[in-house]
């Protein structure tokens, strides 16, 4: 895998127009352009649409700026990795086969600079999150998205820029983010005694980096919405940086 390899999760770009999308979306494609002159991978590490469901033959329209910036990198041969979050698990084979993107519906284990790497957005890894995990398997099981794909695409994407909206009330960064953390770093730590290096991690918006004695790593990568924070793997060395710098 080609290195430097960069780490991205719950960018959430949305359906809208306003100032404050357009400024975020220049922000964005200005690390796209880093990324296309430093050379690497690029790993996308869920819920980089606040919302993505491909209808047989329609796409959201408002993404077409995004999806031009994604030829962009793979035409300078940079190869896009993307683990499906809760919010942009409904692909069919656009994003695959017309762009070339390698897309994991669920967790992963890659090899890094001779790491083992475990990917994972992290969404209903916690204890407390049961609910989420019955509600998870609702809204990805076959019936849903059969039913929910004959819904008009103006009637789909309203209903889900309004799910969208209640969903983003919810602040992740909340006076329980240490207690999340502590949590999550367990699970790490289960993962490091099955042979993994270094655990990724999105979802939770906690922009964290945590090592052990034995070179073991885990990075909560942050968000593109108040962070801007981004994971970065080179030499086998592995930071948590903010863009711009």
């Amino acid at each position: 895998m080609t290195t430097p390899v960069y780490f991205i999760s719950d960018v959430h770009l949305t359906l809208d127009n306003g100032d404050w999308e357009r400024a975020r979306r220049r922000r964005l494609f200005r690390f796209f352009d880093m990324i296309r002159e430093s050379g690497g991978t690029l790993f996308i590490v869920g819920d980089f649409f606040d919302f993505w469901f491909e209808y047989k033959r329609v796409i959201p329209r408002r993404y077409c700026d995004v999806i031009s910036q994604f030829y962009k990198l793979r035409e300078a041969d940079i190869d896009i990795h993307y683990i499906l979050g809760n919010h942009d698990f409904w692909t069919n084979d656009f994003l695959s086969d017309q762009l070339g993107i390698h897309v994991y519906p669920s967790d992963t284990n890659v090899d890094i600079d001779g790491l083992r790497v475990y990917l994972s957005h992290g969404d209903g890894l916690l204890m407390k999150d049961t609910g989420y995990r019955l509600m998870r398997k609702i809204l990805r099981s076959r019936i849903c998205i059969f039913l929910y794909q004959w819904l008009h695409p103006d009637l789909g994407m309203a209903l889900a820029q309004f799910a969208s909206r209640l969903s983003r009330k919810y602040n992740h960064d909340d006076e329980t983010k240490d207690a999340k953390f502590d949590e999550l770093s367990r699970y790490a730590k289960s993962r490091w005694e099955e042979g993994i290096d270094v655990v990724v991690m999105g979802h939770y918006h906690l922009n964290r980096l945590k090592s052990d004695h034995n070179g073991k790593s885990f990075l909560c990568l942050g968000d593109w919405i108040s962070h801007y924070t981004y994971g970065k793997l080179s030499h086998g060395r592995l930071t948590i940086e903010t863009w711009p710098a």
